[in-house]
């Protein structure tokens, strides 16, 4: 059982179904490289379910139309999609444990205690630092995460901007329909302008403008 006497298989079993899995398997390609240069997060996770159910599609047929058996390539592509469809659902699932983990995070309670009691007034989240000396926030999952080096740049008004700014999104990717919430994770390093945007008008609302303001002209400044 070897790839070589898989691909002699092919040759010998399909002959008139080949165009028709041929097709099948271009598709599945071409959908995969249209995922890769989408640039909306959901349209790319989108296609790449598509590209992913057209080559189960595509090999299934194959194996269901051919006399051989035995075939590696059948079952390291049943492999494959085992394992990727567990990575996806299991990164929305665990993706801030993940990033706990990573981070080595632990609750920014112990340090700072009025952080978690604020956001627990905002949305239902736990609050976690990690050891960095670049300012920086972002929210992950039902996670909020605040650097050391966020710590010690602002004040405990500017903090509280910042950290409003996270539950919003919190609180917006609860309401996501689940392929909207694993696209912003898995296929976009950045959140879109619009949501920065609802997201520092409710941190205005909740911490003040002002307080906003020299968050956000305090940490652009350590980077100029």
């Amino acid at each position: 059982m070897n790839i070589f006497s898989d691909i002699n298989c092919y040759g010998q079993c399909l002959r008139s179904w080949a165009p028709i899995v041929a097709f099948i398997v271009i598709m599945s390609i071409t959908s995969i490289a249209a995922s890769l240069m989408l640039k909306n997060p959901k349209k790319r996770l989108q296609t790449f379910i598509f590209a992913q159910v057209s080559g189960l599609i595509g090999v299934a047929s194959t194996y269901y139309l051919m006399n051989c058996s035995e075939m590696l390539s059948m079952y390291l592509f049943f492999a494959y999609m085992v394992i990727s469809t567990i990575l996806i659902l299991g990164t929305l699932r665990y993706y801030d444990r993940i990033m706990i983990r990573r981070l080595e995070a632990k609750p920014a309670g112990s340090i700072l205690k009025w952080t978690q009691e604020y956001v627990d007034k905002l949305t239902s989240a736990r609050v976690y630092y990690f050891d960095s000396a670049v300012p920086k926030a972002f929210a992950a999952g039902r996670s909020i995460f605040i650097s050391i080096g966020l710590l010690e740049t602002l004040d405990d008004d500017e903090l509280k901007a910042v950290l409003a700014h996270e539950a919003w999104h919190i609180r917006h990717n609860s309401g996501m329909p689940f392929l909207s919430r694993l696209a912003m994770m898995a296929f976009s390093s950045t959140s879109e302008p619009e949501l920065e945007k609802q997201a520092d008008r409710f941190a205005a609302e909740v911490a003040g403008s002002a307080a906003l303001f020299s968050a956000r002209n305090k940490v652009d400044n350590v980077f100029i």
